[in-house]
């Protein structure tokens, strides 16, 4: 039996989906109906389908059962990482994070459920990982240098290091602009289902000293505790928080007068190359608001993404 690592709930989707896919006959959940006023499927549609049953055809199965998957997101890229084993203090920096986007007075129970549902398959998880070490099963590792997989896999190596689990342990890392034939791939969560046996070349097993190295570093950027850590020249850094303001204001210089905030995150995402997510983004646009460096030009919006601001 292999246990299969992944760090992110839409990764874990599209390999549980890589597992299968290409058995059997195409399923109608890839199939999509949507029909003109007439009843007739839109030629669009009718595309979509056969270039989804083209996928199916094509592809072949990695293997495995869902319940070999287990999925840790902690998103380690940012907030308090103190702890030995993340716990309150790190589900409260997830809250802080997401509360920027829902605060007390727009929708707070987001944020809390949010956090809550988080919290509740973590502990599943961890426990399954746990029971995975004693019974001294093969465990697979699926990262990258995306910062919510890089972080989690150093904390995974610290965890297992600690628990005296050298063997049995291998990985799959999706090394930056990955050529898919199509285009190139920096993170798991950007191949489809289809694509992923292909990767399994990428494979091999850890070894004892390269576990017990990046622990050591995880050790060294727990002491660091910073705002922000990020891959930078194949190494994790620690950053402050002036240095993703410093991408912001950048971006933000080249922009209009007046702009939606989903502008902003979504430039800064796509110029910079931090292949952050949008909260952490979000949240550096929030501070430059509290600091009067942006000025709200509505009402927070019902989402709070697509609010208009202006430059000062």
């Amino acid at each position: 039996m292999k246990k299969e690592i992944v760090f992110g709930p839409s990764v874990q989707g599209s390999l549980r989906m890589a597992q299968f896919m290409g058995v059997g006959k195409c399923p109608d959940f890839m199939r999509c109906e949507i029909k003109d006023e007439n009843g007739n499927i839109l030629d669009d549609i009718k595309r979509l389908n056969a270039e989804n049953e083209e996928k199916w055809n094509n592809a072949r199965p990695i293997g495995g059962h869902a319940d070999d998957i287990i999925c840790l997101e902690f998103n380690l890229e940012y907030g308090d990482i103190s702890e030995k084993t993340p716990g309150k203090k790190r589900y409260e920096s997830i809250y802080d994070m997401i509360s920027t986007m829902y605060p007390e007075d727009r929708h707070q129970e987001l944020a809390d459920e949010w956090v809550t549902g988080i919290r509740k398959k973590n502990r599943a998880y961890l426990k399954a990982l746990n029971e995975a070490i004693e019974n001294n099963e093969n465990i697979r590792i699926w990262y990258s240098s995306c910062p919510s997989e890089i972080n989690a896999f150093y904390w995974l190596m610290y965890y297992l290091d600690s628990k005296k689990y050298y063997t049995n342990v291998s990985t799959m890392f999706l090394p930056p602009n990955y050529w898919n034939g199509r285009y190139y791939c920096s993170a798991w969560g950007q191949l489809g289902p289809e694509e992923w046996f292909n990767t399994l070349k990428l494979g091999r097993t850890i070894s004892e000293d390269e576990i017990k190295s990046c622990s050591q570093r995880w050790k060294e950027l727990r002491k660091e505790n910073a705002y922000l850590r990020l891959m930078v020249g194949g190494n994790l850094i620690s950053f402050n928080e002036e240095f993703l303001d410093g991408f912001i204001k950048d971006v933000l210089s080249r922009m209009p007068e007046t702009f939606r905030i989903s502008r902003l995150v979504g430039d800064v995402m796509g110029e910079c190359g931090l292949m952050l997510g949008d909260m952490p983004i979000f949240d550096g646009v929030y501070r430059l608001i509290q600091k009067g460096e942006l000025v709200l030009m509505e009402e927070w919006n019902e989402s709070p993404m697509r609010t208009m601001v202006k430059k000062k």
